[in-house]
């Protein structure tokens, strides 16, 4: 009998597979619906939509500026975790411990 660990691992895996084959089907259609030139397709599973995403490209004044408040939003973020660290020390912060499980699959 297949135990509960390998079942997950098992399932872990075909997930993956899943999810890559779901990635290729869906290049596949839009390039089908995107050929016929259309926008929605009504089949018996459902109805499909090709929807446009804009992805924006910005100045190069704009990049420098991100850069620096990423800066200054990751000092702030150490102060933050500064303080966390002082709160659990001082045993002011409270915890909830439960359960989680991890799983890390054997290279094959």
């Amino acid at each position: 009998m297949t135990s509960d660990y390998e079942r997950y691992a098992i399932l872990e895996a075909q997930i993956n597979v899943l999810k890559n084959n779901q990635d290729e089907l869906k290049a596949s259609i839009i390039e089908d619906m995107v050929t016929r030139g259309e926008k929605n397709a009504d089949t018996a599973v459902g109805k499909f939509t090709v929807a446009q995403l804009k992805t924006w490209t910005y100045s190069e004044g704009f990049k420098e500026k991100e850069v620096e408040l990423k800066e200054e939003i990751g000092e702030l973020n150490e102060e933050i975790k500064a303080l966390k660290a002082k709160e659990e020390e001082d045993k002011i912060a409270t915890y909830v411990e439960k359960p989680s499980l991890r799983f890390t699959s054997v290279k094959l």
